[in-house]
């Protein structure tokens, strides 16, 4: 792993050399690329705004890549950033509420989605599509979606040769479709991401018939209701684990009882003021899981998973043993279909090759890891930033080696990666946040920016922005970027 220059010493570097005052600026004019397509879904305005939505949180933010589509539905959208081929394309839906009245709603509009699927032209929206970006958007693959989404089909009699973003405006699947919008625009959460992966994952198992026939207004309601009650039981955020407080009179240790001369500390606030007088550990609700991922005792002394009881999410455990696949300290290199291809020298530095088996890449263990249908699963994929940020336990006083806090609860996940020596490595594990929002001119052509998270002592929840490599990088020219562990996740009752 080569050491990487941070965007400020880039910058004095520049400065050192002149900055701008000898460049030639149409020299080095950013290239444009298109997306294109089509709004084919029934009973909407056609002429609605289309976006890239190069943050990905459902929503058309002002500055993000967009267009109008014409009378017929056709859309064009052009921008510097080559993201937009890659990321979700969503076309603005009026909903028919006004904003902010008596009903709840967050905003007047709603909308429908289509994958990212690095076609500049071709590209269609509308319910069907939409279900298939909702399986993305919860860390499936596009061709993991066709599967899944077949499967559903298949339940009421429908057949789809082929892939069905190729087909998402077949006669058999309007009534879906319309039912479909219909719903997401009956959403009052703003969390469109969840929202949407629900709709993917449930509307088979909704007791009106989305597939045969449009449903009642009430009909329509009544489900996205239910969604909204499981957003609201499966995404509470834990606490921090902070439960002692600083004190002026021994600032050498932190003490146990809130201290008046320093109020509203972290302590005081939350699910850990509740774990501090009783001692049952709410700052966190953790549950051991066996290898076909039922619940075991919390004192057990070997579990496979980990179930978050409050966020819903089950991780993956880890293990000391170096022979094992899922051993705590294995590097891997970044894949993620569709969007990263992983880079040669990256896989050449992963612990594949001296172990001398196939398991080199992210993907390579998404793929092992379903395969072996651990703790009963087999919809195991990377967490989301905001997933394993959600995880950190800042209280967490047992330590490692060297003498570094743990990021992550101790009593539950005992084997944590333990990082190398490099200032940018402080015990990360791969995650799924690539940000398009960064910029530098000496970045590497097909690399990316990527937010790393810290899990080891001072390092704990310290965000990293480092650039990794791709497939796209010429690796003649170039040394390795990073390498990390994974530790993947897995959505209870999925």
């Amino acid at each position: 792993m080569k050491p990487q220059l941070t965007i400020l010493a880039i910058s004095l570097a520049l400065a050192g050399c002149g900055g701008s005052g000898g460049s030639d600026t149409s020299a080095s004019a950013a290239p444009t690329y298109t997306v294109s397509g089509t709004i084919t879904a029934q009973n909407i305005d056609l002429q609605s705004q289309v976006c890239a939505d190069i943050n990905q949180n459902y929503m058309c933010d002002s500055g993000e890549p967009s267009s109008t589509a014409n009378a017929n539905g056709e859309f064009s959208i052009t921008s510097t950033k080559k993201s937009i081929l890659s990321v979700p394309l969503l076309a603005q839906v009026d909903t028919g509420i006004a904003a902010n009245s008596t009903s709840g709603s967050a905003s007047s509009y709603a909308y429908i989605a289509a994958p990212g699927l690095q076609k500049n032209a071709g590209n269609e929206i509308n319910g069907i599509s939409s279900l298939l970006a909702g399986y993305v958007a919860d860390g499936l693959t596009v061709t993991e979606a066709n599967s899944k989404l077949k499967a559903q089909l298949a339940k009421s009699g429908i057949s789809i040769s082929g892939d069905i973003q190729d087909d998402l405006s077949a006669s058999e699947l309007a009534s879906l479709e319309q039912n479909i919008v219909s719903t997401i625009k009956a959403f009052k959460h703003s969390n469109r991401a969840f929202m949407l992966a629900q709709l993917s994952a449930k509307f088979d198992k909704s007791a009106a018939d989305y597939v045969n026939g449009v449903l009642t207004n009430e009909e329509v309601v009544a489900f996205a209701n239910f969604l909204e009650g499981e957003l609201k039981a499966a995404t509470a955020l834990n606490d921090t684990g902070v439960i002692r407080y600083f004190s002026d009179i021994d600032d050498t240790q932190d003490v146990a009882e809130p201290q008046s001369s320093f109020p509203g500390q972290d302590a005081e606030y939350g699910f850990d003021k509740t774990e501090l007088n009783t001692n049952t550990g709410n700052g966190f609700q953790f549950a051991k899981l066996d290898a076909n991922g039922q619940v075991l005792a919390d004192d057990a002394a070997e579990w496979s998973c980990v179930l978050d009881q409050r966020s819903g999410l089950i991780w993956e455990s880890k293990t000391d043993d170096e022979n094992s696949i899922q051993h705590k300290d294995r590097l891997l290199a970044l894949e993620l279909p569709g969007v990263v291809t992983p880079y040669d020298q990256d896989v050449d530095l992963a612990t594949c090759k001296t172990k001398g088996d196939q398991v080199c890449t992210t993907q390579d263990y998404v793929e092992h890891i379903n395969s072996i249908n651990l703790c009963g699963k087999s919809d195991w994929r990377l967490p989301t930033f905001h997933e394993f940020y959600n995880l950190l336990d800042f209280g967490e006083t047992e330590t490692n080696s060297d003498g570094k806090a743990y990021g992550l609860t101790y009593k539950y996940f005992p084997h944590q990666t333990a990082g190398i020596d490099y200032t940018s490595y402080i015990g990360s594990v791969w995650n799924q946040s690539i940000i398009y929002n960064q910029y530098s001119n000496t970045a590497v052509d097909g690399g990316f920016y990527y937010n790393e998270i810290g899990t080891l002592g001072g390092d704990r929840g310290y965000i990293s922005s480092l650039e990794i490599y791709s497939g796209d990088v010429d690796s003649s020219d170039n040394y390795d970027s990073y390498q990390f562990p994974a530790r993947l996740v897995s959505l209870q009752g999925k």
